[in-house]
């Protein structure tokens, strides 16, 4: 029987859209009685990123950094973030994994690009959780946020979302990645686009994935701070259970007051399942 985890690999700075800095994160953690952590701020780039739909609502985010169109201009940014956090870990003597979490893109020559620039980095892991609806060669994209404000005809969701399970399905299949992050997410924008039990057939193939993969499933305690209910949803849950996953309670905590929020919760939900196999570094 599992004790609460006491640790978190998906975790935000200022660095990307968090409200707090590396060092205040890392204090944070170890206040609350973390072991260790993860700081897995956002890596995303597609080489249309200004040119897509949703960029002129984009533009306005305070965290319009995150947004980047090539991965050699922001090369030496990340590599002084990744020296940033080992000195502030030292500084601490905490354990402290450095992460990134990525938005994967399968244009051609987007997975060359990102193993080079990730060649460069002294980094730990990956993890992928998906942002962007895709067109069908991912050329182009719309961020989820602004999705019904672009893409007005309601008959086109469908193909979106598919499309969207069939990506990240695709990510869990490259090998990159330690685990999927909040694999319902697209719920956090309305049940006309995606319910918690929409697109089954769809997300038992990430599932199998995830399976046949041997990658792990963050089960997300931000999806009770959004919808009410956990990333990913019941159904969802346990199916993963019946797959014998391996699983990693997650808070996607972007300021210090949502480190470990709610995990006896998401503690609960492993019991209740009676997931084995956790995650840990």
């Amino acid at each position: 029987m599992f004790n609460t985890q006491t640790y978190s690999y998906h975790t935000h700075t200022n660095f990307s859209d968090g409200h707090c800095s590396v060092a205040e994160m890392i204090k944070r953690a170890k206040q609350i009685g973390y072991t260790q952590m993860g700081i897995s701020d956002h890596l995303i780039v597609h080489k249309n990123m200004r040119r897509n739909q949703s960029w002129q609502f984009l533009r306005e985010k305070d965290a319009i950094h995150v947004y980047n169109n090539s991965f050699s201009d922001i090369l030496e940014r990340f590599k002084r973030h990744c020296a940033e956090i080992r000195r502030l870990a030292k500084v601490e003597n905490f354990k402290v994994y450095i992460g990134f979490e990525v938005d994967y893109f399968p244009y051609n020559g987007w997975e060359e690009e990102l193993k080079w620039f990730l060649s460069q980095l002294d980094y730990d892991y990956l993890h992928t959780g998906n942002h962007f609806f895709c067109e069908e060669n991912c050329e182009n994209i719309i961020n989820m946020a602004f999705f019904k404000q672009i893409c007005t005809d309601t008959e086109r969701y469908k193909e979106y979302v598919q499309r969207h399970f069939a990506i990240m399905r695709q990510a869990v299949e490259s090998g990159l990645f330690k685990f999927l992050a909040h694999l319902d997410y697209v719920r956090r924008y309305g049940n006309d686009i995606c319910g918690a039990d929409d697109y089954l057939p769809e997300k038992m193939l990430v599932l199998d994935a995830l399976q046949k993969n041997n990658t792990a499933m963050e089960i997300s305690t931000k999806g009770l701070r959004k919808i009410g209910d956990f990333y990913p949803s019941a159904t969802v849950l346990q199916e993963a259970a019946k797959r014998n996953l391996t699983v990693v309670i997650s808070d996607d905590a972007h300021k210090t007051e949502e480190l470990g929020m709610d995990f006896t919760k998401a503690e609960d939900i492993i019991k209740k399942y009676g997931f084995s196999k956790r995650l840990k570094f």
